[in-house]
């Protein structure tokens, strides 16, 4: 992608895999929280999953968990699917970070065998 504003620092990395936890909001958000610790961002809101505890809701056949933090420096967003055990986590930063690092993180985290990622 052509990149239409260099004076902007900006870092956008796309994580997902299977993940070999027990997921739930308690687990996205403490995700978030050490993310957050990793990457060495500040914490202005957040952060959040929702549904917020549990997901309850059988009748849907690919139920989604979401979570969300604000940095100072821009943001995580992450999504779980409870059914095929699956999570995508997409990271924007207008800091530079490690992108080996957090992938490592990450990969440990939910205990992904098949983790991929991509720099945007």
């Amino acid at each position: 992608m052509k990149n239409l504003e260099p004076s902007v620092i900006r870092q956008r990395l796309i994580i997902e895999g299977h993940y070999g936890i027990n997921a739930d909001g308690k687990t996205i958000k403490y995700y978030l929280k050490e993310l957050s610790k990793v990457l060495k961002m500040r914490i202005f809101s957040g952060p959040y999953s929702w549904p917020p505890d549990k997901w309850d809701n059988q009748d849907v056949p690919l139920y989604e968990l979401n979570g969300f933090v604000a940095w100072t420096e821009s943001g995580c967003h992450v999504y779980a699917w409870r059914k095929v055990k699956f999570f995508t986590s997409d990271i924007y930063s207008c800091k530079k970070f490690d992108v080996k690092k957090v992938v490592m993180f990450t990969k440990d985290f939910f205990k992904s065998k098949d983790l991929v990622h991509q720099e945007i």
